[in-house]
Parts: structure tokens; sequence; C-alpha cells
């Protein structure tokens, strides 16, 4: 009798799944700092002067928006609703595309575990809601997976240049695809029977990704050739590094690993000490009988067995494991380089795909009992439902500074110069839209000085341009600092409560 399927074994009910559970989840005010900044890039269709500013991203939303609204005759303020819905609908892509690779890669049983362990990852979930790329990067990173993974003889050529390609949009969404360049190479190595077969996808796939990797720099460069050099700085100098981070960055990047799918990497831990339990119990009854002579035969021909089938089991998955070392070990140590891993949790999803495809593996082989399927379904329910109640409050946060933005634009509706700490991107993609365009931002972040600033303040004064200071809801969160400096320098002057932290400052 056929076995009874179940929505694991249908992609299309998993990707709806996924996506309702995504949009049930969605952030409130679109996400981050770096969500207002796509979005400004978006509708004014210029990329950021930081780098490249992930142009296949900002490409393929441009495309959508402008459909959507020539369409639907959608009002300006509606981008950030269509970049979202962009965003979740990737993710159940994603999701789906990640289906496809376990079940190439796991027994069905585990390919289940880990597709359900992948759908209820708290953070995949969470940035699936956000205007991020790290989901898109990751869609595309799976599509061109799913596409190397094939061995079909008569169909390499055409699967290796287009799992090329995705890789290269994954590397224009986000650059930090690029760190999983040994993992691809490696699906490469194991995948083609041949010394020749792999010289010949190696190269199809690298002049692929290549090619469309480089394609926006290249467009970039011939649009703009003076500011090409300009950009090339930028990228190179926006990360904050240095060795007194590095220990640092190593706990934060183990942390949000184990925080990616918490549930997963519990379960592979709970099933390798039952393991080793039981492997204990039975060397200790090994030992109770080595002095029964009658035992020594059929000992002898245990052992040997058990040898036999260990040295199997190592060179069966030798393979395997050293993918997951250039697939998670090795993205992993590149971001010990990068201060920001300690801020934002987003730059490990990178390793999901790695984390989920180990943890189900290890769960399945040393936790083969009929329980635990349910013990893992059960685990996986439980934490992600832990989740959930504990972002509640960043969930408030967000909607307060949503209700905070709004107050802003009400009660400046002119000319003014805006003190405004993290609300710098939110404000400046508002005055981006048309709606606000007589404002100025004085931006908190990179490239703050002190003396600057106050410059730009008593300008602003002497234009006879108003002056108000944000102290909305963790308007100078991470930037304490700086809002430091604003008390020293605005001591002095009066200042006029315009609404519930929205100070007028007066010369």
């Amino acid at each position: 009798m056929a076995a009874r399927k179940t929505p694991l074994d249908h992609g299309l009910w998993l990707t709806i799944i996924a996506c309702l559970l995504y949009f049930a989840g969605r952030a409130p005010f679109a996400g981050q700092w770096d969500s207002f900044d796509y979005l400004k890039q978006i509708a004014t269709h210029r990329l950021s002067d930081l780098g490249f500013g992930r142009p296949v991203f900002i490409a393929y939303n441009i495309a959508l928006w402008e459909t959507m609204r020539k369409v639907f005759g959608l009002v300006p303020h509606q981008l950030e609703a269509v970049a979202m819905a962009g965003t979740i609908l990737l993710g159940g892509i994603g999701m789906w595309l990640f289906l496809c690779l376990a079940r190439k890669l796991l027994p069905a049983r585990a390919a289940q575990m880990a597709a359900l362990g992948f759908l209820l990852s708290p953070l995949y979930a969470i940035y699936s809601g956000y205007v991020m790329t790290e989901v898109p990067m990751l869609a595309a990173l799976l599509a061109a997976a799913v596409l190397l993974w094939s061995s079909d003889a008569g169909r390499l050529g055409g699967k290796d240049l287009a799992g090329g390609a995705f890789f290269g949009i994954a590397v224009g969404i986000r650059e930090q695809a690029a760190t999983l360049a040994g993992a691809f190479l490696w699906i490469l190595l194991v995948r083609r029977g041949t010394l020749s077969s792999r010289r010949r996808s190696i190269l199809r796939f690298s002049a692929a990704a290549l090619a469309t990797a480089l394609a926006p720099a290249i467009a970039i460069y011939f649009h703009d050739p003076a500011s090409f050099a300009r950009r090339i700085e930028n990228w190179l100098r926006i990360l904050p590094t240095g060795e007194t981070h590095l220990w640092k960055n190593i706990q934060a990047s183990l942390l949000y690993t184990f925080l990616l799918c918490p549930a997963a990497w519990s379960a592979a831990l709970g099933a390798a000490v039952r393991r080793l339990n039981v492997w204990r119990r039975r060397r200790a009854e090994e030992n109770s009988r080595s002095g029964d002579p009658a035992c020594v035969p059929e000992q002898a021909g245990s052992r040997a067995a058990t040898q036999s089938h260990a040295w199997r089991l190592e060179t069966s998955s030798a393979k395997i494991f050293r993918g997951i070392a250039l697939s998670l070990a090795l993205p992993l140590a590149v971001l010990w380089r990068d201060a920001d891993v300690q801020l934002h949790p987003r730059y490990l999803l990178v390793v999901l795909p790695a984390s989920m495809i180990l943890c189900a593996s290890l769960y399945h082989r040393w936790a083969p009992s009929p329980r635990a399927f349910a013990v893992w379904t059960a685990l996986h329910l439980l934490a992600f439902g832990a989740t959930w109640v504990v972002v509640q409050p960043f969930r408030q946060l967000q909607r307060e500074k949503k209700e905070f933005a709004r107050i802003v634009r009400e009660r400046v509706p002119g000319e003014a110069l805006l003190l405004a700490g993290s609300y710098s991107p939110v404000f400046d993609y508002y005055r981006a839209l048309g709606e606000r365009p007589q404002w100025t931002i004085l931006w908190s972040g990179w490239g703050w000085e002190r003396n600057k600033e106050e410059a730009a303040i008593l300008d602003a004064w002497k234009q006879g341009r108003p002056v108000y200071l944000c102290d909305g809801p963790a308007a100078w969160l991470y930037f304490e600092d700086q809002r430091l400096d604003l008390h020293f320098i605005l001591l002095p002057k009066r200042k006029e409560l315009v609404a519930p932290g929205l100070l007028r400052v007066y010369p």
C-alpha cells in the first residue's frame, strides 16, 4: 500500500502555507534601516552611493513596482506593500526549492523533517516579512543548487549555465552569496562522473556566474565612469572590521547560527546524546561477556561487521560533510571579519540550508524510532511559538515607530532640517517619494562629525529653516554617542515640544 502523502510531499501546498505564514508575521513597518534605503532606491530608480547597491535586488523590485503601479494605479506610498509582498513570495518559493534540494540529498523522511524545519525557522520566517535582500538571495542560491545537483548527462550543459546564472543573480542581490562559491564547485565535483565532465561543468558554471554577477558593475561603469572608482572605494571601506571585534564576531555568529533553527540543533544534539548512551551501554554489555569463551566468535563477527559498516558510513559521508564545511563553516568564517554580524542575525541566513540538512541528516540517522518525526515536529512548533512571543515587543516598537513617522509628516509639513537618528532613512524615503521634498535630513551613521553637524544646524538657522530634533521610539538606538553630541550642541537653545518625541529647537 502506498504511503499516505502529507503537505510536506507537495511543493505547491508547502509554498502556499509558507506564504500565508510569512504574510501573517510580516513586519509592521517595512523592516530595518536598510529596508527604507532600498525603498528609496526603488522609488527613485537610483542605486546607493555605498558600493554597488545590490543592483539585481533593486532592479527586479523596480520592475515589480512599475508593473503593479501601472496595472492597479497604485500611489507612491504603496511601494512598501508591493516590495514586501515580493519578499514574502520569494520566501515561499525558497521554501519549495529547499524541499526539492532536500529530496535530492536526504532520505524521504529526513527530507520532510528538513523541509518542516526550514518552514518554521524563526529567523527565516521573520525576514521573509521584511524588505531585505537575504531571503531573495537564498531563493536564487537554492535554485542554482537544485539545477546543479542533477546528473542527467543529456542536459548538463544547460543546467550548468542556468545554475551559474542563478548564482550570479544571487551575488547581484547580495554579494554575501559569493561566500558559497566553494560549495557550488563541490557540487560539480561530486555530481559529475568523469574528470572531463567536471572541467566542462566548472567552466560553464564559472562563465555564467561571472557574466551575470559582473554585468551590473559593468553597466554602472559605462553609465557613470567617473563615479565607478568612488563606488569601489566605498564598497571596500563600509565594513567595520578589526581584530578587536574578532572574538565577539565569533560568539555572535555561533549564537545566531543556533537561533536560525534552534529546534533542529537541539534535536540533533539530543539524538547524539542518546546515540552515545546506546553505544556506551553496548560496549558495557560486550565487556561483561568478554570472559565467556562461547561468545568470542560471535563478538568477533559482530565487531568485524560493525567496523565494516562504520567504514562504509565514513566513505559515503565524507563527501557530504566536506560539502557542509564549504556551505556552513566557510561562510561563517568570512563573517568573523564583519563587526555588523553582532547586530544583525539576518547575516547568518546564508548558512540556513546547510544547517538544516546537517541537523535533519544526523537526527534521522541517530533517532530512527517511529516517534522521531513527532518529536522533531513538536520541538519546531514549540520553538516557533516561543519566538513569536519573544518578538512581540519588537513588533510593538515597529508600530510605535510607524506612528511617530506619521506624526512627524503631519506636524512638519514644510521646509525643515530634521535631526533624525535612526529615522534618517525613513524620512529620506518619504522625501524621495515627493511627500516632503523640502525636508533636509541630518543623517546619523557613518561619517558623523560633530563639528560638521553643528555647522549644518547653524546654517539652517541662518537660512531661516526650522530645526527639529526627533526623540521618538528607539530614535537613537546604536547612535547614543551622536545623540550625546547633539545634547551638548543644543543644550543652551530654547526647545518647544511639538508632539511626543518631537522637539523644535530655536537658535
